[in-house]
């Protein structure tokens, strides 16, 4: 019987994700395990059209970092305060942070959500979850909305 000692739960903030946080919590309840709560702030990749975008970018930056803190709190306030809940804010490509804030804290189990893309949607947008579910080194639990 496999245990979990630390689980790592990413969330954009969406529904999905909302619903990962709830299967991990239960899942560290049962393991006495402790709950990394991982948002990730994507890489702005675009061109600066001014001077003033480039001088702007890096406060962009602080307040989605310092906006995701606040979500985090929220969200860890939402979950039974007996679950062991640390929150995390990294910067860049998405399923690269998860991968290795997974790797830092030697975690057993990440646990997310997925939207279900098909077709040409998944071709287009690419999924954060498949690869994560490919390239980590941990088991991955994807939660999906129903519907």
């Amino acid at each position: 019987m496999p245990t979990f000692r630390r689980i790592v739960c990413p969330t954009d903030f969406s529904v999905t994700a909302r619903r990962a946080c709830d299967y991990a919590a239960e899942i560290a309840r049962t393991f006495a395990a402790e709950v990394i709560l991982l948002h990730v702030v994507p890489q702005l990749d675009y061109p600066m059209r001014s001077f003033g975008m480039a001088v702007a970018d890096p406060h962009l930056h602080e307040e989605l970092g310092r906006r995701a803190r606040e979500v985090l709190a929220t969200e860890t306030q939402r979950l039974d305060p007996a679950t062991r809940i640390v929150t995390e804010v990294r910067e860049g490509v998405v399923h690269e942070q998860i991968i290795a804030c997974a790797k830092a804290h030697e975690a057993d189990l990440i646990v997310m959500g997925t939207h279900g893309h098909t077709g040409l949607a998944h071709f287009v947008l690419g999924s954060t979850t498949e690869r994560v579910v490919r390239m980590a080194q941990c088991p991955v639990l994807t939660v999906r909305t129903p519907g």
